[in-house]
């Protein structure tokens, strides 16, 4: 984590934060940002979970989701693990979007003869979103390439315009899925959107807990009924599809990174028994739990040393004071 608690660091680095592009990208098991206004920005985590604080509402990512946050958002976010956690966040400097934006709506003809062209603000939906292979490999590459130590600032704005373009056709992407919504009203078909992006967040982020459709048609502020049909129009799924993968996906990581028994797993993703974690890891993946664990030593045992899938501690000695901004 940037080391502000270092006064000639410090000062340095609030002297550029807010008017250009940086990346934070470290390992901490515990550390705390206080609420702060800051630029457009993506965020993930892997190896475990960051929360964000957002009007009241804790927000975690995780190895699943990331999220992005609007120019002027006020939030603090916080780490709290037994193991290291790895931060990773994209702040794109003041106007960037815009840019992107203007470019990607322009005809060539129009950039030809205007190439900045008119700018108006860019507004992202802040919903927890699930990765998937649009965005993710993006922000993968430019993860790998800095945590090797690559420094080519060129570099770095090339992948951030493109990351930048990827985000913009998502959001329009994302967008388009709310006309699938039945209304004859553009505004309650977005307020409608909005909500199934609450209830989305509560499962991700309560997926622990014995929840049902009832609780959560509840965070979306909708009845059951209406919300299971908006919900699988729009998803193509349930909400109960989307709650079980996500416990499997945690389920498959546990395995993976501890030696915790499969019904201590069970019950810590919420499924309550081995039998529903077994039927579960068998609908999601055909692989049965026994052979995830004997696949893992069988790597290990092969590479002669850890296992690259498990989180590892770091030979440097961690800060573990809390930070202040940003």
């Amino acid at each position: 984590m940037p080391p502000v608690w270092d006064q000639a660091f410090r000062a340095r680095f609030y002297e550029c934060w807010g008017h250009e592009n940086a990346v934070i990208s470290a390992h901490a098991r515990r550390v705390e940002y206080p609420d702060y206004e800051q630029l457009l920005s993506i965020k993930a985590a892997f190896g475990g979970v960051e929360e964000y604080f957002i009007d009241g509402q804790r927000v975690p990512v995780d190895d699943d989701t990331f999220l992005i946050l609007n120019a002027g958002r006020r939030y603090g976010s916080r780490i709290c693990s037994s193991t290291p956690v790895h931060s990773f966040s994209i702040f794109f400097r003041a106007g960037l979007a815009e840019e992107v934006a203007n470019a990607l709506h322009q005809r060539p003809e129009g950039l030809l003869d205007n190439p900045h062209g008119e700018r108006h603000p860019v507004e992202f939906d802040e919903r927890l979103r699930e990765h998937e292979t649009y965005i993710k490999p993006a922000l993968a590459l430019i993860q790998q390439r800095l945590d090797a130590g690559v420094s080519d600032e060129i570099w770095l704005e090339e992948q951030l315009y493109l990351l930048l373009g990827r985000m913009l056709e998502a959001e329009h992407k994302h967008r388009r899925a709310s006309e699938l919504i039945p209304s004859a009203k553009r505004v309650t078909r977005q307020e409608l959107y909005r909500r199934l992006g609450l209830a989305t967040t509560f499962i991700h982020t309560s997926f622990r807990e014995p929840i049902g459709l009832r609780e959560i048609a509840l965070a979306a502020h909708l009845s059951p009924f209406h919300f299971l049909r908006i919900f699988k129009t729009v998803f193509g799924m349930t909400p109960s599809t989307l709650l079980n993968r996500k416990r499997t996906l945690e389920a498959q990581r546990l395995i993976r990174r501890s030696r915790r028994t499969m019904t201590e797993i069970a019950v810590d993703v919420g499924f309550g028994s081995r039998t529903s974690l077994f039927r579960h890891l068998k609908a999601f993946g055909g692989v049965a739990p026994s052979e995830l664990r004997t696949a893992l030593s069988s790597r290990k045992s092969k590479r002669g040393g850890p296992d690259p899938s498990q989180p590892q501690l770091e030979t440097r000695k961690e800060r573990e004071l809390p930070l202040k901004q940003p």
